[in-house]
């Protein structure tokens, strides 16, 4: 079970190869974040939602992993390799996890990235938790 946040600068670009290195096919962060989750092949996302977080809005939507057979990337084999870390680690998710995107898009001008995630089917129980964690959030300075 997680929450994290993260400027994403870098993304992986969907590939049903086996990827030896995890950098050989990251990109720069398309402008339309959203839009990329949605049609990524290999994450099954819902119809994105406005929401506010801390007093800024954004768009929510939920993915599930589908990782294809044979698929090995960064993060290993049944993980999707999703964005590349600032200090260079890849985050991925496993095949079946659930995770809640909130993305923000101008933080500072920046876009921002909340994601709120754990197995499929701890993911009703572990909400209401996460919730409290994203509804404590305040921007200082924006």
């Amino acid at each position: 079970m997680w929450v994290g946040f993260t400027k994403v600068k870098e993304v992986y670009k969907p590939t049903a190869k086996v990827i030896l290195s995890g950098k050989s096919n990251v990109v720069e962060a398309p402008d339309d974040l959203v839009g990329w989750f949605q049609h990524h092949p290999y994450l099954n996302a819902s119809k994105p939602q406005p929401v506010t977080v801390g007093g800024l809005k954004g768009e929510q939507f939920d993915v599930v992993v589908e990782v294809p057979e044979g698929y090995y990337g960064a993060c290993g084999s049944d993980c999707i390799d999703i964005y590349m870390l600032s200090g260079g680690d890849t985050l991925g998710s496993e095949d079946g996890n659930k995770t809640r995107m909130i993305v923000l898009e101008d933080i500072k001008g920046e876009t921002v990235t909340l994601d709120i995630g754990t197995f499929a089917l701890a993911f009703d129980d572990f909400m209401p938790e996460a919730k409290k964690v994203v509804d404590s959030v305040r921007w200082t300075g924006s």
